[in-house]
């Protein structure tokens, strides 16, 4: 059976995956997905949904870390590489020369030493690890009839979530979330809905995953427990596109809404509720918060408004004070993940 084959009983709880790991006989080992996904659960208590958005700025923090983004310097056509910049705009760097591939939903370790992308080296989409210290490009994942994307590591860097998309599916259902361990080993999906499942995001402790889903044909946010349990609705908002963040504050989550060209990034807890609108239009998208949640970092248009090569990546306050732009192109910079 090729490494894309890997399935799981998504519905089962976490007590039952500890049970069939502590089982020693009658039937095949559990996945070690399984057994990691059901142990972390076991051992740290959920996010209460509950808990009221805390986001506010510190006026002293500045920018630190690095931001990983989509570029097009080669300026061929679905031929995208992955650059590099400091978070506050220096040491630009591009880490994928390009060629006759797409290289494309990059993030960062929580090390801050590797970057994890998708690429059609091979054909499909299949995830890689670049290594920043090294420069070593290393393919992890094979899969046979999905094309994986958005890859992200968790937060103690022992798995990496995804969505795929399988061959033949219609969307949404062509969209579901995997998880396999840090070297690309046993992919595991974990949902399978109507609704599909995409642009995953870990929880800080990692118990959870924030991803977009639709809910009767709208797409909205999602949490779920790693395991693929006890999905729930955390949205109820018109316009949301999918890609999205968890603060390290645990109960912030930022996403972006609405029209082409129109889109504002916005935050709001857990729960769905204390919407706040931190942008004000010419299209802004695809925030991500700093290490320290002092500061997001976003795609937008504002200085090209309406240019479809305009968008550049920018940094504000977590309340949306303070923009900053850091990269100046005439190539598209896009999909900026922030790291350590």
């Amino acid at each position: 059976m090729g490494v894309g084959q890997s399935r799981i009983a998504f519905a089962l709880s976490a007590g039952l995956l500890l049970a069939l790991a502590a089982c020693s006989g009658g039937g095949p080992a559990p996945n070690p997905v399984q057994t990691a996904m059901a142990a972390t659960l076991a051992a740290r208590p959920l996010v209460s949904p509950t808990a009221p958005s805390t986001a506010t700025p510190d006026p002293q923090a500045s920018p630190v870390g690095k931001i990983v983004y989509v570029c097009q310097f080669s300026k061929r056509v679905s031929r995208n590489q992955i650059c590099l910049v400091n978070a506050d705009g220096s040491g630009h760097r591009v880490l994928t020369p390009g060629g006759d591939y797409d290289d494309f939903f990059p993030s960062i370790t929580p090390d801050g030493n590797h970057v994890l992308f998708v690429s059609t080296r091979t054909g499909r989409y299949q995830i890689y690890d670049l290594n920043l210290v090294t420069s070593t490009l290393t393919q992890l994942t094979d899969l046979e009839v999905d094309s994986a994307y958005a890859p992200e590591a968790s937060p103690d860097n022992t798995h990496i979530v995804f969505y795929a998309r399988r061959d033949g599916d219609e969307y949404p259902d062509s969209h579901n979330l995997w998880i396999a361990e840090r070297d690309g080993s046993n992919p595991t999906q974990i949902t399978e809905r109507a609704g599909g499942a995409w642009d995953p995001v870990w929880s800080p402790d990692g118990t959870q995953i924030l991803f977009a889903s639709e809910q009767d044909g709208i797409p909205q946010l999602f949490i779920v427990n790693a395991d693929g349990s006890n999905a729930r609705q955390v949205t109820d908002l018109i316009g949301i596109r999918g890609r999205n963040d968890w603060s390290t504050d645990g109960i912030t989550l930022s996403t972006y809404i609405g029209s082409a060209w129109d889109r504002d990034i916005y935050t709001f807890d857990l729960n769905g509720q204390n919407v706040r609108q931190l942008t004000d239009g010419d299209g802004n998208l695809a925030p991500s918060f700093s290490p320290d949640g002092q500061w997001i970092t976003f795609m937008s248009y504002r200085d090209h408004p309406l240019q479809d090569l305009g968008c550049e990546i920018y940094i504000m306050r977590v309340d949306g004070s303070d923009p900053r732009r850091l990269t100046d192109n005439d190539i598209c910079d896009w999909q900026p993940r922030w790291g350590p």
